[in-house]
């Protein structure tokens, strides 16, 4: 008797969970008030509530993920601080209710990363979905792309993609990690991987800022490959992109999809005004 009671009130509390604290989870995440994360209960509790249920409770969280995102996305090209915290939270409640669902994990790799440079956060969350998920090619590659990236670890990221060819059979990844071990052609590697990164993209929002810096890496690509040619004729570095048109190794330069103007540093390496980021992100 003691027992069915004690089964009673569990169901009876995950209803109370499910039937009023989601549906005003979700309301507050379309209205995008930031107070809405206090209403999570912690990892192990959320856990503990969710018995069978914790399948769709997880796909639950994350859809409200997605919409508050969403909505934040259609407002400002520029997320703001808290939403970070809302990824972070949503993301250990939810790979710690279902540690196996693979769309959490994506989705917040995708915007610590590109929108809040939090790599180490991101990458916490791509070891714990390797660990639930080891046969799973794309989530080594994009901890291989996160350490080449934007970590600057050309070791580490060639040991991830190697480990992403391996579980895919994939010459081409193979090929790529096999350049990254040797560090060369960052752009190029960089571009290569943008685009099977495209290829892969679940959100459409997301693919779109990919595209977007797809283009800007293309740009870079174009420039380099001219200043490369300028060397190998002149024996020395160029001083501007404008002698590059001048010598008539670049027809023109390129636009950058950020709004910046392409320039060549003191040691020929070449950077955009933009710095590859949107105006409202842009220190004065």
């Amino acid at each position: 008797m003691r027992r069915l009671i004690i089964i009673l009130l569990s169901v009876t509390f995950i209803l109370v969970i499910n039937l009023t604290i989601m549906p005003s989870l979700s309301q507050r995440h379309r209205d995008l008030k930031k107070e809405y994360i206090t209403l999570f209960l912690s990892p192990s509790l959320e856990k503990w509530s969710a018995f069978e249920w914790r399948i769709m409770k997880g796909f639950l969280y994350t859809v409200n993920l997605r919409v508050y995102l969403g909505k934040l996305r259609e407002e400002t090209p520029v997320l703001p601080p808290e939403a970070e915290t809302v990824i972070v939270k949503t993301t250990e409640v939810v790979s710690c209710i279902n540690p196996h669902y693979y769309d959490i994990y994506y989705l917040a790799n995708g915007f610590l990363t590109w929108d809040f440079g939090n790599v180490e956060m991101a990458n916490k969350f791509l070891f714990k979905a390797i660990k639930y998920r080891p046969r799973d090619w794309f989530l080594y590659f994009l901890l291989g792309f996160n350490y080449f990236y934007f970590i600057g670890d050309y070791k580490k990221g060639g040991f991830y993609i190697k480990r992403a060819a391996e579980i895919r059979k994939s010459p081409f990844l193979a090929s790529l990690a096999a350049r990254l071990m040797y560090a060369s052609g960052r752009t190029e590697i960089a571009i290569q991987i943008l685009r099977s990164m495209i290829r892969n993209a679940k959100e459409e929002g997301w693919r779109k800022i990919l595209i977007k810096r797809l283009k800007a890496l293309e740009g870079v690509l174009i420039i380099e490959k001219a200043v490369e040619r300028y060397r190998l004729k002149f024996h020395k570095d160029p001083s501007t992109i404008d002698e590059l048109i001048d010598k008539g190794l670049l027809k023109e330069i390129p636009e950058d999809p950020y709004g910046g103007i392409f320039y060549l540093d003191e040691n020929g390496m070449v950077k955009s005004t933009s710095n590859f980021t949107e105006r409202s992100q842009r220190t004065p």
